[in-house]
């Protein structure tokens, strides 16, 4: 009987009978895996890999939560979030705590700003009057919103790459609450 299975084609086995010696294609190029604290079998003079030292990218990269499509929320759950890594970030190494800190004092930022231009649109709302039908007294902080979000995400690249670079972004538009 014929499936198509590749089980059919091994010699049938029986209990108590030693399994057959590999081919030499198998000893040749299929290396058994090393033991658990077992260090694997390397070729000479090569050594195994080392772990990456962490960067702090993560705190950065987290600020892609500001593009779920809920206007104000997004950017806000965003900078609680960014601002919450650095706790966890700060004792992951040097480079992975300032550029953590960095991330923070944004996200940090980004909540102050987005609180203000909030309460800049309520306060258009309450004092417009009757008369104005454009677009332009009550869409300032609709456009300042627009802009934050693209300072954000071009700050949050910026982070993004200076991080994987080893090196710390330094956001001149972050207000420093953390030092």
């Amino acid at each position: 009987m014929t499936t198509g299975s590749s089980y059919e084609s091994l010699p049938p086995q029986t209990p108590g009978q030693p399994e057959p010696a590999p081919s030499s294609y198998q000893s040749a190029y299929q290396q058994p895996y090393p033991q658990v604290g077992q260090q694997p079998n390397l070729p000479a003079g090569y050594s195994q890999p080392l772990a990456a030292a962490p960067t702090g990218a993560l705190a950065y990269g987290l600020g892609f939560l500001a593009y779920i499509p809920i206007p104000y929320l997004s950017l806000l759950v965003a900078g609680i979030v960014m601002a919450a890594m650095y706790p966890s970030q700060k004792t992951k190494g040097e480079l992975a705590a300032e550029n953590a800190r960095q991330a923070a004092n944004w996200g940090l930022s980004l909540i102050a700003y987005i609180v203000l231009d909030f309460l800049f649109f309520a306060i258009m709302l309450a004092t417009r009057g009757d008369d104005s039908t454009g677009f332009f007294p009550i869409g300032i902080p609709v456009v300042l919103f627009l802009a934050l979000g693209i300072a954000h995400l071009v700050v949050i690249i910026m982070g993004l790459v200076a991080a994987n670079k080893r090196t710390v972004l330094r956001n001149r538009i972050a207000i420093p609450f953390i030092r």
